[in-house]
């Protein structure tokens, strides 16, 4: 599937090269291992998160050329592995609390990928010719389209963009966000004993 995936997606999307396709599957199982040990966890799948840290990413390595497009893809790409693999551990621990063989929500998963593969084309084609998808006014406005056009085209354009003092903000939240959780371990630990 991702030899297919190599040569397939730069026919679609050109601006998004064969070599940037590899590096997404070399890099989305390490987050998809991340993702599927969170969602085990907490039940909340991030999927999203890693496309957009994807598509910042590779809509910055590509540049004003074409990165909208790639970064896009690239997001899409990355949101679709790690969610299958979120949704697949989801699986087994249902599987595993209703006492169901491992094989069989396997295999079950493959079907469903496989029927996926056919009936979500078709169904985005339908949508497509039957509606007028992306209109401002329309029925179907796709509010996220635009975010994430957005997303990418802040990506391209790099931190000058952003608001005043936004970067150090993020920082700031960052490393307080690290301190807390250093914090905890030490509590814990120290209370532990």
């Amino acid at each position: 599937m991702a030899a297919i995936s190599i040569s397939t997606i730069p026919i679609i999307f050109p601006q998004m090269r064969w070599y940037l396709v590899l590096s997404c599957y070399i890099v989305a199982p390490v987050l998809a291992f991340c993702n599927s040990y969170g969602t085990g966890l907490t039940d909340w799948n991030l999927a999203s998160t890693y496309g957009k840290i994807g598509l910042f990413i590779f809509s910055s390595l590509v540049g004003s050329n074409g990165g909208v497009i790639a970064g896009l893809a690239a997001c899409g790409v990355m949101m679709s592995i790690v969610s299958t693999a979120a949704d697949l551990m989801q699986d087994f621990k249902t599987g595993y609390l209703t006492l169901s063989s491992p094989r069989s929500m396997f295999v079950s998963q493959l079907v469903g990928t496989a029927l996926g593969c056919v009936v979500a084309p078709l169904t985005f084609w339908l949508y497509w010719t039957a509606f007028d998808i992306g209109a401002p006014d329309g029925v179907y406005k796709a509010p996220y389209a635009v975010i994430y056009r957005e997303m990418a085209i802040l990506g391209i354009e790099g931190f000058s963009s952003l608001p005043k003092h936004c970067l150090e903000i993020c920082c700031i939240f960052f490393l307080m966000a690290i301190l807390v959780n250093f914090l905890g371990i030490i509590h814990r630990s120290i209370y532990r004993h």
